[in-house]
């Protein structure tokens, strides 16, 4: 086939995209078999599709981000599995001759858009490489709790959680308040950290800079908390 311009140039970048509605694909490889000039296009926007490609660092997902990625490939292939063979296909028409590939690009169901970003390996610096930017975490038992308590100290970069369980409530009129202690010769610091439990259950974020202190502990104290502890601790944790 021999045109000064054929009237299916345009479409060269859906091919080359592999955007073209089902059985379109194939009818054109036949047809820039016999048309020297969309062969030539089609060449032309393969060669600028692999140097964009090459171009790109490619970067590793984290665990995390794979997961969650993963999930939403399983989750839309049961969609399109209960939804039935004929959900996946799309309407019958007429191949558009001007901006083709315009025309012909469709949505990508999620999990085929999953999967290739997996197999680009997320392109493009959007994630940091080698692994997650959360930082890692640290978790120190309790030194000293209740009998049948369990509790840690979880530290994360700048935050600081206290996780305890099977803890008995405060006493009546009496709410437990978290301290930071430097051992450094004066009163252990009081935080704004007050709470109770609930079924003996509790999670409380730890306030403060963490830098020099050797012990975090909980008192039980008046509504409101203390300047300093009234009572003795029933929770010491030793940090490293």
């Amino acid at each position: 086939m021999s045109f000064d311009v054929c009237p299916r140039l345009d479409d060269a970048a859906s091919y080359v995209l592999r955007a073209m509605p089902d059985g379109e694909w194939e009818l054109y490889a036949e047809h820039i078999a016999d048309c020297q000039l969309c062969a030539g296009k089609v060449d032309e926007l393969a060669f600028v599709s692999d140097a964009l490609l090459n171009g790109v660092p490619q970067l590793t997902a984290p665990p995390q981000i794979r997961d969650r990625v993963m999930a939403v490939v399983r989750a839309e292939s049961e969609l399109l599995r209960a939804a039935g063979a004929p959900a996946d296909r799309p309407v019958a028409r007429e191949p558009a001759r001007r901006f083709g590939w315009l025309a012909q690009l469709r949505p990508w169901p999620a999990a085929v858009l999953a999967a290739s970003l997996l197999a680009l390996g997320i392109g493009g610096g959007a994630l940091i490489v080698g692994g997650s930017s959360e930082p890692p975490s640290q978790t120190t038992a309790c030194a000293t709790a209740p009998a049948g308590t369990t509790c840690e100290m979880r530290v994360a970069g700048d935050s600081a959680k206290l996780v305890v369980a099977g803890l008995r409530s405060p006493p009546q009129g009496r709410i437990y308040q978290v301290w930071l202690d430097r051992d450094n010769g004066t009163a252990p610091q009081p935080t704004e950290a007050l709470f109770s439990v609930r079924k003996g259950r509790a999670s409380v974020a730890v306030p403060g800079d963490l830098t020099g202190v050797k012990r975090v502990l909980v008192t039980d104290e008046p509504p409101g908390g203390s300047e300093v502890p009234t009572r003795r601790p029933v929770i010491a944790v030793t940090m490293a």
